[in-house]
């Protein structure tokens, strides 16, 4: 149920934050996991509750979930996901929900038949190839040997690649010159669906025919980045090489989108989970270093902006009273990449430079201060959303400390710099955790999960169950919070076993199948392809 359009006008874009910071510590961070799984589990409640069974399929993408929940991929893809962390979720007993099951009945047996269009190429899109993807992930997500992908399936992925290989940097769209490499539409969005496909084990035969499509994945990356450096030229055509980066992908004619959903930010996140040799193999690609550098000029626009991540470069004059702050255009985009990027060892290593932490405190303290979005709880355009990309940062600053001592040494190094962090005041973990709990609890609050009077401040999504607007999505992020909670307290535990740990963190087998246990951020990751997409 909508509100009334008279309430929707009188929304602010956001409301000022008056949360509390969740204490770090063993008793709340406790309490705090028993609430999300209980929300995890009654959530789920109300997605069966509602669904009708699907009898055709609608054309709907991942991202685009139908209102009427008739085949929505996305909701398939939340109970995979779902699924894949029950064992962060509490005991299983006989009222326990099968998200497994449940994702079954999302996922038609076959079709459509994919004949390839350029804005078709990214599943998370509406595409015919989000029913591909999801059945190959679905088949897969047991852990087991998967078997039984149909030829259809593999046909339809090597004709996405194919197209894909053969598009210039622009195409022709609808009256108008399209980008071709964006997350939601484009060539990084198919990029990141092969590389969750590549990371999982099937049977002989399907390995066999999948080979053409992995082995097109260098390929895949290679026209990517060429059209980012096209990007870069014509750019600095139109409006000078002063700002241009080195790596800059058009959204649309004169438009460069820096959004983790629309621009630049998310096709750098998807990049940065491909494999080293992929990315840098001494030779013919050298990918790394403009990939770095692009980084650390969208970090200064950041830090330009007092922390906002504009929609676009140039800016263009926009009738919204503040900048937006949400994972597909603003801050949380970058804090995103940021944190994926220092997930890659090699990268944070031999590039890391001050201005990525300037940009995460700067873009930090934004999120905490305008991150309470009145479009309510979802992940494109609300809370969940803005919370993740602050659960990635605390691992980041938990458990890769030596890792992120050598990058900061090697900057000195390569610089003669006497500082590595220009007075930048120290972050840390808990300063991430803090925030993005106390965001995902009041998340219980926002519509379709609550529907106390309280929660007529915040919008119902459009499509109130689905994966990037409604309560799926939502579902997601308290399943992965779940996890980092966990594995936080085993760090806990171990400290106060040993008071110092016998053994490093990262060595300690509980420790690793939770971190194992995390998926990172749908159609984006965060953690490097897990393979639920």
């Amino acid at each position: 149920m909508h509100q009334p359009q008279s309430m929707a006008t009188q929304r602010p874009q956001y409301y000022r934050n008056t949360l509390q910071p969740i204490r770090i510590d063993r008793a709340t961070l406790l309490k705090t996991l028993n609430e999300l799984r209980h929300a995890v589990r009654y959530g789920g409640d109300l997605i069966q509750t509602g669904m009708p069974q699907p009898d055709d399929w609608d054309g709907s993408g991942i991202y685009n979930g139908s209102p009427e929940l008739i085949d929505d991929l996305g909701i398939a893809l939340a109970f995979l996901r779902l699924e894949r962390q029950v064992p962060s979720l509490g005991e299983r007993d006989e009222s326990s929900l099968d998200f497994r099951q449940l994702a079954s009945q999302f996922i038609l047996p076959n079709g459509p038949q994919f004949y390839p269009q350029p804005r078709q190429l990214s599943p998370i899109g509406s595409s015919p190839l989000a029913a591909t993807v999801i059945r190959i992930l679905a088949s897969t997500s047991n852990g087991d040997v998967a078997s039984g992908v149909s030829e259809d399936d593999i046909f339809n992925l090597q004709s996405a690649v194919a197209l894909a290989l053969e598009l210039g940097p622009v195409m022709h769209h609808k009256s108008r010159d399209m980008g071709s490499d964006e997350v939601l539409y484009g060539r990084a969005g198919l990029l990141w669906a092969l590389l969750n496909i590549r990371i999982h084990e099937f049977d002989a035969k399907t390995t066999e025919s999948l080979l053409p499509v992995f082995e097109a994945v260098p390929r895949l990356v290679d026209v990517i980045i060429q059209a980012g450096r096209q990007g870069s030229r014509d750019y600095a055509k139109r409006y000078g090489e002063q700002h241009a980066f080195p790596l800059m992908w058009v959204l649309h004619e004169g438009y460069y989108g820096l959004g983790a959903v629309h621009g630049i930010t998310g096709i750098l996140t998807v990049l940065v989970g491909c494999r080293l040799e992929e990315l840098d193999d001494g030779a013919s690609r050298i990918y790394l270093p403009l990939i770095a550098s692009t980084i650390t000029e969208i970090c200064r626009i950041c830090i330009f902006n007092n922390g906002h991540l504009p929609t676009s470069i140039p800016s263009r004059p926009s009738s919204r009273p503040f900048p937006l702050v949400q994972i597909c255009h603003g801050s949380p985009g970058i804090l995103l990449l940021l944190a994926c990027a220092r997930t890659n060892a090699y990268l944070t290593s031999n590039f890391w430079q001050p201005e990525w932490d300037e940009a995460i405190r700067l873009a930090s303290e934004r999120i905490w201060e305008e991150g309470l979005l009145s479009k309510g709880g979802g992940l494109c355009h609300g809370m969940a959303g803005n919370a993740w990309p602050l659960l990635l940062l605390h691992d980041c600053f938990e458990y890769d400390v030596e890792q992120m001592e050598e990058a900061k040494r090697n900057f000195r190094e390569r610089t003669n710099a006497t500082t590595s962090t220009s007075n930048v005041r120290e972050l840390s973990s808990d300063y991430f955790l803090s925030r993005a709990l106390s965001f995902l609890l009041h998340a219980l609050e926002t519509p379709p999960y609550s529907r106390a009077l309280s929660s007529h401040r915040y919008r119902m999504p459009d499509s109130p169950f689905s994966l990037f607007e409604g309560l799926a999505g939502t579902l997601c992020a308290w399943a992965e919070a779940c996890v980092v909670i966990q594995a936080r307290l085993r760090k806990m535990e171990l400290e106060e076993e040993h008071k110092v740990p016998s053994t490093p963190i990262r060595d300690d087998e509980v420790f690793k199948r939770l971190m194992l246990l995390q998926l990172g951020f749908p159609g984006l990751g965060g953690k490097g392809p897990r393979g639920l997409l």
